[in-house]
């Protein structure tokens, strides 16, 4: 009688344990993925993030302007009148306070004027431009 209880528990204890085990291996596994489509000879595809990049400094800010203008001009407006500028020549930094900084950049206009804009800094980014001479001249 124990051999047929014993021989009973052990084979429940085994068909338990089966039934437990391929139940738990299910949902254990990793999920498998189908592969990626093959793109062979086809262009690869970019995605759009809506992060904005900040250009580092003067040149990097006048590199940007300059890219997404139409005539690749920088354009700033002096007594209601756009001008379009070329860079011509950077100056250095000058300290203002703080983490601000002003640089000035000689640019010439297709007149034959020479701009003297004043591009003041945060950190490294541009936050303000400014008229500050043509051809020598306060405006």
């Amino acid at each position: 009688m124990k051999t047929r209880i014993l021989t009973a528990a052990v084979a429940a204890s085994f068909i338990s344990l089966t039934a437990f085990g391929q139940e738990s291996a299910r949902y254990s596994q990793p999920q498998s993925q189908p592969p990626p489509p093959s793109n062979a000879g086809q262009p690869k595809s970019t995605t759009t993030t809506t992060k904005t990049t900040y250009p580092q400094g003067v040149k990097g800010y006048l590199d940007q302007q300059l890219a997404t203008s139409k005539d690749k001009k920088f354009h700033v407006s002096l007594n209601g009148k756009d001008v379009a500028l070329a860079p011509v020549n950077f100056h250095g930094e000058k300290k203002l306070g703080g983490s601000k900084t002003s640089e000035t950049v000689d640019m010439k206009a297709a007149d034959g004027k020479i701009y003297e804009i004043d591009f003041v800094l945060s950190g490294n980014e541009v936050t303000g431009a400014s008229v500050g001479k043509v051809n020598g001249q306060k405006p």
